[in-house]
């Protein structure tokens, strides 16, 4: 792979080192959305008709692997189709960001979640347990450190001299606040990526999918992240965190909403920057990093911030 896409050439290079038959039936996967849904951004994709059933086939595009380990991602990945919270991971190769698992698909009842199937407390019920299942198993080598990434986003946008928020340094500096939550976490194996999107929802519950950022982490990352994905009110929000926890606990859940806070200005650089420097100009990355920075701004000039921040440090 040479150029900054995965091209036809790429996707059946793939396949043929998994050992797909050639000449199987072949069909696009999702195709890249990034608003409303962050979906299919990262990667290229194929579903193939093989024996027992389809697979998917995904390989990372070459301009998004930055900030990305990917032998974590594959591991996690296996790890989760292993205890049946995602799909089976068939053949990975790490070094050429591929992967190849059971293709969940439409015709066999599985969609991709959104907010509004969200509002469903089972599906969201079924999402948390997925999580908690995740979090116990092995630990991984990389530790995910959102931090450092915003930072090393941050330096992306001066290296090739675009332009950044206004209040970018406002912005990192009041999130700094929220630095000491790393020292003290208790960490897990975690994907760090609480999009709807990456959730699939059918008859047979819900599925995990979508491995990219994965590292050891405070399992509230994503807790967290996922919270901000089914409503915009706090109070809404609760009976998802107790559906995780099995309890209300107010400094548990504080640190959650302080990690989505940390997970927007993450997100919302890295769309921002995508918008200058890949080489999909159609997709809506401005639009969508806009909207995850806004967020973060009605956020964090609520009182409710330096209220969780006290709440956290034991001083409420």
């Amino acid at each position: 792979m040479t150029g900054a896409l995965v091209t036809s050439d790429d996707l059946a290079a793939a396949c043929r080192a998994a050992g797909l038959p050639g000449g199987a039936p072949v069909a696009p996967g999702p195709g890249p959305l990034a608003s409303p849904s962050y979906k299919a951004l990262e990667s290229a994709s194929v579903i193939v008709d093989a024996r027992p059933g389809p697979v998917f086939v995904k390989v990372i595009h070459p301009e998004m692997r930055a900030g990305f380990d990917l032998p974590a991602a594959m591991s996690l990945a296996r790890a989760a189709g292993e205890i049946g919270v995602g799909p089976e991971v068939l053949w990975s190769d790490a070094g050429a960001g591929a992967i190849v698992m059971t293709a969940l698909l439409p015709a066999a009842g599985w969609r991709t979640a959104n907010q509004a199937v969200l509002q469903d407390p089972a599906v969201v019920a079924a999402a948390m347990a997925a999580l908690r299942a995740l979090q116990a198993t092995a630990p991984l080598a990389h530790r995910f450190d959102p931090f450092a990434e915003i930072d090393r986003l941050i330096a992306g946008f001066a290296a090739i001299g675009a332009p950044l928020p206004a209040d970018t340094g406002w912005l990192r500096a009041v999130l700094a606040l929220c630095e000491p939550m790393m020292e003290d976490a208790v960490l897990a194996p975690c994907r760090n990526d609480g999009a709807a999107s990456n959730l699939l929802v059918g008859s047979g519950g819900v599925q995990l999918v979508d491995f990219d950022r994965a590292g050891m982490m405070d399992p509230l990352y994503e807790v967290g992240a996922l919270l901000a994905e089914l409503t915009d009110f706090e109070t809404d929000m609760i009976p998802g965190f107790v559906a995780y926890l099995g309890h209300f606990d107010a400094v548990a859940f504080a640190r959650a909403r302080l990690w989505s806070f940390v997970d927007d200005m993450l997100h919302g650089l890295w769309s921002r920057l995508q918008a200058h420097r890949s080489a999909r100009g159609g997709v809506e990355w401005q639009k969508y990093g806009e909207w995850r920075l806004m967020r973060l701004r009605l956020a964090l000039n609520h009182p409710g911030f330096e209220e969780k921040i006290r709440i956290v440090r034991g001083q409420a």
